[in-house]
């Protein structure tokens, strides 16, 4: 079956706000979604216009500079950062990943949001919990997608390594689209690791049945 991926643009140009603009810092990393790519060059512009130091950072999986993918990893040396776009859904994967500032602003309704430490203060805390977890349980599995952008089969192998020269055993769950009722199926697994979108063991947490921790948070431990 051919895939055909058509881009979702936004059908007009937009800018930052005065009264948003004076709230800025002076030196910051520009994201956008796709969506809003229209807008990139001229927010830049803008935003240098008025004084301000712009970052922009090419993704990994990322099409465009500057563009930001809800699977992105994203690691930044700029002081803070500026999401535009809709929704706290990236601006928190960025506050997560760099626990700096970032400021989302909302083109259409023009209203920016600072997001901070104390925003992310309990998803950091159920992160702890299910690392903890991790480190104490004996059957772990491990949950690797298919889709392009997203599968870590290599890191899933790497981590496969590492659980069972400690003894404990390991499951691979291999799969499109994490289907959670799936999951109650495999009642034997005390803690499940997520190699798929970085999101999912954030935003979907609740749904699944045992703690869910993401790879990149247990990869280092030996």
């Amino acid at each position: 079956m051919k895939t055909l991926w058509l881009e979702a643009r936004a059908n007009k140009t937009f800018l930052i706000a005065e009264k948003a603009l004076k709230e800025l810092p002076k030196e910051l990393a520009l994201f956008t979604t796709v969506q809003y790519m229209d807008s990139f060059e001229p927010i830049k512009a803008q935003l240098e216009k008025a004084g301000i130091i712009i970052h922009v950072i090419d993704g990994k999986h990322t099409k465009y500079s500057g563009q930001i993918l809800g699977c992105e990893t994203i690691k930044c040396g700029a002081p803070a950062f500026l999401y535009v776009g809709d929704g706290l859904f990236h601006p928190q994967a960025l506050m997560m990943q760099n626990e700096k500032p970032v400021f989302a602003y909302d083109p259409r309704t023009e209203t920016l949001v600072i997001i901070d430490e104390k925003d992310i203060e309990k998803t950091k805390k159920k992160i702890k919990g299910a690392i903890l977890k991790f480190l104490t349980a004996n059957e772990i599995g491990v949950i690797i997608t298919t889709k392009p952008g997203q599968n870590r089969r290599k890191d899933a192998e790497k981590l496969k390594q590492m659980i069972e020269a400690k003894g404990k055993t390991c499951y691979f769950f291999l799969c499109d689209n994490v289907d959670f009722s799936q999951l109650e199926n495999f009642p034997f697994v005390e803690v499940w690791v997520n190699t798929a979108c970085p999101r999912i063991a954030i935003d979907e947490y609740e749904k699944f049945n045992k703690p869910v921790v993401n790879i990149d948070n247990v990869l280092s431990f030996n």
